[in-house]
């Protein structure tokens, strides 16, 4: 029970502070909404502690690391219809992790966990990561009209150490050069940053778009981390370690290319 109430604690205190830019430390945890269309409240121990979060919203639970949330629940915001029942869930007390309420390949609302990758990048380098978080069939991702990333599904994706500068990306069905189902749009890839971007939303429903957050400071620590739209699609390989459950919260808080490119966990 004191492990609930100080969950609780903290809670409203991430709802309250969840501005406040994440810096160097052993932990980061960040909750993103990726399901369109989609207000949610989060429910734990029969009370809710988030209420009416929409697509799009992200919140900082690095605060909470390695605290078990007892019986957490997502609800449609304003109601008692319960989206997921994520029972209970220990969060982990190290590592940076980004977790992400999405659709899985036919629609059905689930979970992704992310690790970031925060390993050093070269001086004149930056890093891109695309993570397929949409309801589609497997896509190829391209960069500056190649093919950076090939067959991914839904749930996973890659990464690579680029030139600082300018890549134009775009998504098709895997194997084709067209239709085009997201982009091309032009991606800003930065000098010791990490530019992620997850594409998210429904094929069929025609509301694919992307969202995007990026770690900077690669040169030396991870420092600041920003999230937003964007017009442009990706993916990375998620891990599912019991924190699949905790999707509901990151619902609730949300809260060229001549490289070799290398699959990330």
């Amino acid at each position: 029970m004191r492990k609930f109430l100080t969950a609780l604690m903290v809670l409203a205190l991430a709802s309250i502070a969840f501005a406040a830019p994440a810096s160097a430390q052993d932990v980061r945890i960040h909750l993103l909404h990726g399901i369109p269309d989609t207000d949610v409240d989060v429910e734990a121990g029969g009370a809710n502690v988030f209420e009416g979060f929409s697509f799009g919203d992200t919140q900082d639970l690095s605060a909470f690391a390695g605290v078990t949330l007892e019986g957490l629940k997502v609800k449609l915001a304003g109601t008692d219809t319960v989206a997921i029942d994520a029972g209970d869930v220990s969060l982990p007390s190290s590592g940076n992790y980004t977790l992400i309420a999405h659709l899985d390949a036919s629609g059905t609302p689930t979970i992704g966990v992310f690790e970031n990758d925060t390993s050093s990048i070269e001086a004149g380098s930056g890093r891109l990561t695309v993570r397929h978080a949409a309801a589609a069939p497997a896509v190829d991702i391209l960069a500056n009209g190649n093919i950076a990333f090939a067959n991914v599904p839904n749930g996973s994706g890659g990464g690579a150490d680029l030139a600082a500068g300018t890549v134009s990306a775009s998504v098709v069905p895997t194997g084709a050069t067209e239709p085009v189902v997201i982009g091309p749009a032009d991606l800003p890839i930065a000098e010791g940053t990490n530019l992620i971007v997850y594409a998210v939303g429904s094929l069929d429903a025609g509301s694919l778009t992307v969202l995007t957050e990026s770690i900077s400071g690669l040169g030396s620590a991870p420092s600041v981390v920003n999230t937003g739209n964007s017009p442009v699609e990706a993916a990375q390989t998620g891990l599912n370690f019991g924190l699949v459950a905790f999707v509901g919260v990151a619902l609730a808080a949300a809260v060229a290319v001549p490289v070799a490119a290398r699959t990330r966990n």
